[in-house]
């Protein structure tokens, strides 16, 4: 362990503040990072620019209130933006050799295990979510065919094609809806474009579903989309995902969709992973879950080596960095009583839901608004699932079906072989909100089953219940008012998965990491 550290450390020589969009904020090159600061926080620096203070001298020089120098220290500290050994080891994985994004046409493909799914032509695919961006390729190949004999009277040629702007502001082209459904979609549930003039009319999204695709340095890693409300058939039947490797390396080719795995992994803020650690990381919860006998059980498995990780981190850090501890800065130790774990995580329960309650509201009455009943009906279930979720509603009466945690688990294994959480800004909100969708789905299972009056649930609930949160939370809407509630969900379900994977009253909540 590093020699501690008992005097505040002075600010690093390479990071600069400026204003940015109409505010102050510190830059940091390096990590390629900009934090929003406060002139406090100004003050702070330039009195650490010369080099070490102790607390006293440092709150002397800034001239205020020792908690508020105390807190910006903290902050200037969490972002690695002072002179410590963690912010060098940080900027050491920045600073490695980058590495040549691989060629997805040529890049070695990398399976899941255990995963596989044949077409069933459900239908299930096409409703309920936008389908697109098209390629400029697909969007010709739509208008070089008079679809109008083969569509209802209603479904105009202005209808097939629509444009919208994406959460990045670009506008983008996605195929036409129609009553919640794409408008080529048949009463059959087959797709009229394919019908017509063969597969390879259809756009590459579509023929790509459910394949997903995710570029790393070492290759591409394949996976699978959720979003199939047959899943519970087509997963019995279908081939092993490396049957075809034509079909997937054609894909690719054409410039079907292709995520990103970003390098290094922020595993949260002011925390960066290197690739070697992201993926020891994911190979354990890879094992964990696949090892899991419950829906509990992949819940646990799923959180436990991320929240180790950090703890892990984070314990090492309070031991190096004696400067930050209330006893350096002489601040009283804060009212055990005031700050009850149980009470705040009741509390915060009790917030989340509020929270979800009023901006899903909203988001359902803009659709209604915009004559999107089809879309608001989701948006209100999902609103109706999460607020039970938080306020602690369970369905214990009912007996579950074998095969619902098998079909959990598919979920959480094709979002790993994906790299969902490291896609999700940090990992461990990442973690935080996919342990959400498998939980609350879980719920949402029982309620269905409830809601028919049946005694059991069935298979179609539990995938129903996957399609309809995947979808739902991955919308521009629902990321935005999720991601204002990163630090909350992250100390919900990341560091009290066990009471609501258990459902019962927290006996002895998880410490708290810190982690806002």
């Amino acid at each position: 362990m590093r020699t501690p550290q008992t005097t505040v450390p002075p600010l690093r020589e390479d990071v600069t503040a400026k204003k940015f969009g109409g505010r102050l904020v510190v830059e940091d090159a390096v990590r390629r990072v900009r934090v929003p600061v406060d002139a406090l926080t100004i003050s702070v620096m330039q009195a650490l620019a010369d080099g070490p203070l102790t607390p006293d001298a440092l709150v002397r020089e800034v001239g205020a209130p020792r908690f508020e120098v105390w807190q910006r220290v903290r902050m200037l500290n969490a972002h690695q933006l002072l002179e410590t050994a963690r912010s060098q080891a940080q900027r050491r994985i920045h600073q490695a050799p980058a590495t040549t994004p691989v060629d997805p046409a040529t890049a070695a493909l990398r399976y899941p295990s255990g995963l596989r799914h044949g077409c069933v032509a459900s239908g299930g695919c096409c409703h309920g979510t936008d389908v697109g961006p098209l390629k400029p390729d697909d969007i010709e190949r739509i208008k070089e065919i008079d679809w109008s004999p083969h569509l209802p009277e209603d479904v105009t040629p202005d209808d097939w094609l629509v444009e919208t702007v994406d959460p990045r502001g670009v506008t983008v082209t996605l195929l036409g809806m129609r009553h919640g459904r794409c408008v080529f979609l048949a009463p059959d549930k087959l797709c009229v474009i394919h019908r017509v003039a063969g597969s390879a009319q259809k756009p590459t999204i579509c023929r790509q579903f459910p394949y997903t695709f995710t570029r790393t340095p070492g290759g591409v890693d394949v996976s699978y989309s959720m979003e199939c409300r047959a899943w519970h058939r087509a997963r019995q039947g279908g081939p092993e995902p490396a049957a075809d490797e034509a079909t997937a390396r054609t894909y690719l080719a054409e410039g079907g969709p292709l995520l990103e795995l970003p390098t290094p992994v922020p595993l949260w803020p002011g925390v960066d992973l290197d690739l070697a650690t992201w993926e020891a990381l994911r190979q354990e919860t890879l094992a964990g879950v696949r090892a899991a006998t419950d829906v509990a059980g992949v819940a646990l498995a799923l959180v436990a080596p991320a929240r180790q990780l950090f703890a892990t981190h984070h314990a090492e850090a309070r031991a190096e960095e004696v400067f930050l501890t209330r006893e350096a800065w002489s601040i009283p130790e804060r009212d055990a009583a005031s700050h009850d774990a149980v009470q705040r995580f009741f509390a915060s329960c009790r917030a989340v839901a509020e929270r979800v309650d009023a901006g899903l509201t909203a988001i359902r009455e803009d659709q209604l608004g915009g004559g999107r009943p089809e879309e608001a009906d989701r948006t209100e279930r999902v609103r109706s699932v999460l607020i039970d979720f938080f306020t602690g509603r369970r369905v214990d009466d009912l007996a579950r079906c074998p095969e619902e945690t098998d079909i959990w688990r598919d979920m959480v294994l094709a979002a790993l072989y994906a790299h969902e959480p490291a896609r999700r800004d940090y990992v461990l909100y990442g973690v935080a909100r996919l342990t959400l969708t498998l939980l609350a789905g879980h719920l949402l299972t029982g309620l269905l089953a409830q809601t028919s009056l049946r005694g059991r649930t069935s298979e179609q609930d539990a995938v129903d219940s996957v399609v309809l949160l995947t979808k739902m939370l991955r919308g521009s809407a629902f990321m935005s008012l999720l991601g204002g509630l990163r630090g909350e969900l992250v100390e919900l379900l990341v560091d009290n998965v066990e009471v609501f994977a258990q459902g019962d009253a927290p006996r002895q909540p998880h410490p708290q990491l810190d982690i806002r």
